[in-house]
């Protein structure tokens, strides 16, 4: 990467997010490299993009609150500029819902803004909105609260992360090299259990902003598809994980115990040069965070399958009280890293 993008502060989330309405029912974003994976960016933050604009189209009936989200992104996403046309599906006086369409390739700029005959529909949302202040109603505590899966991790001294990278019982976890600085991965500091996982399957890490930002609401979307390169390795079975570390010293492995660790070596290594595309992105906020928004944010990943390159993430999100603040669940792929950095194909062509 050359010298000059590597000294160029990265874009805030604020920057990063901003909205320009264009009509009563048109707004602009322009999605940043700086939150990109390889070519592509993030589809969390691409969410959190069109939640701006959503937001923003509610602020007169002061319902800029998320509750509800369903995303799915038919076409690879680009760096660049984006148009946002929302369809007010209905407009209720506790809940409204929207149909977004994000647009790219081949904008207007002018109205209608984009041309459907060229333009390729990139994304697409349900979203429902409301005004958290008004929205009341019982609570009751569930039994899922006093199971292990809702139990917090343990917090970690917070001032050592910032300051060293780690402590006792957390390590940061570092992306390879190979990857460098640039993009969606320098914009997070993911901190993972130093002995493995709490719970066989299940990844449970405190983030943090890299740039010290507080994390608002707004960014929660960009949160729940935000992981480190380690992810799988906290997913997978057990058994399998034991045969990705080295076995002890002086111990004689038999043949067939030493032809699984070497398939299990290839398997890691064939996932390094992989890029996992967000098909399918459902979210639910829980409860809002302040106004400034929280430092650090205890995140627990679940994956129920991974098979024929497909799988799963269960996302749960806690502030460092414990209280829930957004759940998450999406379908991803596992494809060819070159899927992500080559060529999109033609404008009525699918990039997955």
């Amino acid at each position: 990467m050359p010298q000059d993008a590597e000294r160029r502060p990265r874009a805030t989330f604020p920057q990063a997010t901003h909205v320009e309405r264009l009509d009563s029912h048109t707004y602009r974003i322009n999605l940043h490299s700086d939150y990109c994976i390889g070519a592509v960016p993030n589809g969390g933050y691409t969410s959190s993009c069109m939640l701006a604009a959503a937001n923003t189209h509610l602020a007169s009936r002061e319902q800029s609150d998320t509750v509800t989200a369903h995303f799915e992104y038919p076409n690879r996403t680009s760096s660049g500029p984006a148009i946002v046309v929302i369809d007010e599906v209905k407009l209720g006086r506790t809940l409204s819902t929207l149909h977004l369409t994000l647009w790219q390739g081949e904008l207007l700029n002018h109205a209608p803004w984009v041309n459907t005959s060229a333009s390729r529909r990139t994304v697409l949302a349900y979203t429902t909105h409301t005004n958290w202040s008004n929205f009341k109603g019982m609570s009751v505590l569930t039994g899922y609260e006093v199971t292990p899966a809702a139990l917090m991790p343990p917090k970690p001294d917070f001032n050592s992360l910032k300051a060293n990278g780690s402590d006792d019982a957390w390590t940061q976890s570092k992306w390879p090299e190979a990857f460098g600085p640039a993009g969606s991965s320098g914009n997070w500091r993911f901190f993972i259990p130093r002995q493995g996982p709490l719970t066989p399957g299940v990844l449970d890490m405190w983030i943090c902003l890299s740039n010290g930002e507080n994390i608002t609401q707004q960014a929660l979307p960009y949160v729940v598809d935000a992981f480190p390169h380690d992810l799988l390795a906290f997913m997978i079975a057990p058994e399998i994980r034991a045969l990705m570390e080295a076995p002890p010293a002086g111990v004689v492995e038999d043949a067939a115990t030493a032809e699984a660790r070497a398939e299990v070596a290839r398997k890691n290594k064939e996932r390094g040069s992989m890029w996992f595309p967000t098909v399918l992105l459902n979210l639910e906020t829980k409860g809002a965070l302040t106004q400034e928004g929280a430092e650090w944010l205890a995140v627990k990943v679940t994956g129920k399958q991974i098979r024929d390159g497909k799988f799963d993430l269960e996302v749960v999100v806690r502030d460092v009280d414990g209280q829930m603040v957004i759940l998450a669940h999406q379908v991803a792929l596992m494809v060819s890293w070159e899927r992500n950095v080559g060529k999109k194909g033609g404008k009525n062509r699918s990039a997955l």
